[in-house]
């Protein structure tokens, strides 16, 4: 179990079916003292991913709604984010080959052989290391606003801005 001074790692669990999908949070979160985000499809599942950069492992049922399913859903995370630990489960078992360095889960699986195999996957993959962002720098791919030194502007004009003008604050209602 983590020291739980530490910050827990944080699993994405996707299932589709939702008494399984409390299970495996019960689990995972009691059992294995992982902080769970859980979901119930592949589309959730990469919004959730994009916003959060602490997930570390990602679970994920194969059959599901939506429009991929588990398999293709690790075959993405793995391309767009390699240090994911990714673990996928199923009752009927992989029609296709997994990505590197993925494990499979037969379902029904036992608590004990989940968390085990989270705990593995974690052992195999170091933490990556995650700076937060400064709230005054824009993000990657961003085009930071344009600053003009107030002689460019030529002085305050009139105009609604498209021509390069500077608005005005239009006049109280009283004026």
């Amino acid at each position: 179990m983590p020291d739980s001074r530490m910050i827990p790692t944080i699993v994405l669990l996707v299932e589709d079916e939702p008494l399984v999908r409390m299970f495996a949070d019960e689990v995972l979160t009691d059992d294995g003292g992982f902080k769970v985000v859980a979901t119930a499809n592949a589309d959730e599942a990469l919004a959730i991913l994009r916003a959060r950069p602490d997930v570390r492992v990602l679970f994920t049922d194969v059959t599901m709604p939506g429009s991929m399913d588990g398999l293709e859903l690790a075959h993405v995370a793995k391309r767009m984010w390699p240090y994911l630990a990714i673990i996928v489960t199923s009752a009927r078992g992989l029609d296709r080959a997994l990505p590197d360095g993925a494990r499979f889960l037969q379902k029904p699986y036992a608590p004990t052989l989940l968390v085990q195999t989270v705990q593995a996957m974690l052992a195999q993959r170091p933490a990556p290391i995650i700076l937060p962002r400064p709230p005054d720098h824009p993000s990657p791919g961003a085009s930071a606003p344009a600053v003009l030194p107030r002689a460019t502007l030529g002085g305050p004009t009139m105009g609604n801005g498209l021509t390069g003008g500077v608005a005005q604050p239009l006049p109280d209602p009283e004026e």
